[in-house]
């Protein structure tokens, strides 16, 4: 466990070096006025909990969620991790506790404008994650751009462990406010679940069998707040819900709170070059 912390480190610290590099050559590329330059964000969530795809992975704690991003001509870079403040994972006893660093995720991808407002995307994500198995996602998606939302199709497939399909569908708007450009972001999720793996996703009214099914929706809002050229503040809130009776029973069983209906809040810091 020692040596598997030490080689995350360094493949957290030597991706955060690349990326820093890329935002020091975007920032040069803006300063000489370059077409085609690369681009580099970097924002933290501070949030009462951590949900993922109607999933609750912590428990009575602030979760701390850094993100670094680079992109250079449709291809985009990301690091992402999850510092839990106060960790209580399911278990007896937990395999872990307390102040943790339990996830970090690199995601790669490429998204090019097809037609119009049509947009493609694919890449892979692979997470590290603290006693468990490590997984790695390959996704495709299609977003459209309509004068009124934007509306996006996203299938991501687990090709290590915990084999399954994710299928993701989401609507976002972006409204402009009159004062100080602000903004306000608004947005809901769906997500159909098909597992492969009953030991990872158990059906709850077959145990034998992996979870099928439309399992979680989530609607969030956020205000967008500018406080400096390139700073934005954006207090943030969404509730998750489970779709149907069966994903209610199978989320309250994989969250770690027991609880099927997550609200959760916080704020987020954001700086983009």
């Amino acid at each position: 466990m020692r040596n598997l912390f030490f080689r995350r480190t360094k493949l957290f610290i030597g991706v955060l070096a690349a990326l820093s590099l890329v935002m020091i050559s975007s920032a040069s590329a803006h300063a000489e006025g370059e077409d085609d330059k690369p681009t580099a964000s970097l924002y933290t969530d501070v949030l009462s909990k951590y949900v993922w795809r109607g999933y609750a992975l912590s428990k009575d704690s602030v979760v701390i969620q850094p993100s670094m991003t680079a992109g250079y001509k449709g291809f985009s870079l990301n690091l992402w991790g999850n510092f839990d403040t106060n960790a209580h994972p399911p278990g007896n006893p937990p395999p872990y506790s307390g102040a943790t660093w339990n996830e970090t995720d690199l995601t790669f991808s490429y998204s090019h404008q097809i037609y119009g407002e049509l947009s493609g995307t694919v890449g892979g994500i692979y997470y590290a994650l603290d006693s468990t198995d490590d997984s790695f996602e390959i996704f495709g998606g299609l977003s459209y751009a309509f004068p009124w939302l934007t509306f996006a199709v996203t299938g991501y497939r687990e090709v290590s462990h915990y084999p399954g399909w994710w299928i993701q569908f989401d609507a976002s708007r972006n409204f402009k406010l009159p004062w100080y450009d602000m903004s306000t972001d608004l947005g809901m999720t769906f997500i159909y679940q098909n597992s492969e793996d009953n030991t990872a996703y158990p059906d709850p009214n077959d145990p034998d069998q992996a979870f099928s099914g439309f399992v979680s929706g989530q609607i969030f809002a956020a205000l967008n707040i500018p406080v400096w050229k390139f700073i934005t503040v954006s207090p943030r809130i969404g509730f998750a819900f489970p779709l149907s009776h069966k994903a209610n029973e199978e989320i309250t069983l994989m969250s770690w709170d027991t609880q099927a209906n997550h609200v959760f809040g916080g704020v987020r810091i954001a700086a983009a070059f």
